[in-house]
This record gives C-alpha cells, structure tokens and sequence, in this order.
C-alpha cells in the first residue's frame, strides 16, 4: 500500500514537473529570476518525483537474516 502510494504520488511529481519545464520553455519571462525559479521549481520536481522511489525502496528494505 505505501509503495504504490510512493509511486503514484512520484509518478505525479514527475508529469507535473514535466510539464511546468516545457511549458517554462515554450514560452519563458524576459525576467532572469522569474526565468530561474521556475527551471529550478520545475527540476526539483522532476528530481523529486525520480528520487522518492528510490530513497523509499531503499529503506524499507528488510536487513539481511529477518523476514
């Protein structure tokens, strides 16, 4: 149950952030610091959503010698 929420909740993260970059790069602001937290919002999220399964499958693991 909590995998599947990880995933659900990453794969989210991942189209959203996904998105949010191409849309930043299809239209970007001649703002240099608007321009930059939106790529940086954008990277987070994609860095996010790719890490959280990761780290998660990582440790839950069950140490070697229990069930």
């Amino acid at each position: 149950m909590k995998t599947g929420l990880v995933v659900a909740l990453s794969l989210a993260a991942v189209v959203l952030g996904g998105l949010y970059l191409v849309s930043t790069l299809s239209n970007p602001s001649l703002d240099p610091a608007i321009l930059a937290r939106d790529l940086g919002i954008s990277i987070a999220s994609l860095a996010t959503g790719i890490a959280a399964p990761v780290l998660h499958r990582k440790f839950t693991e069950n140490p070697e010698g229990t069930e």
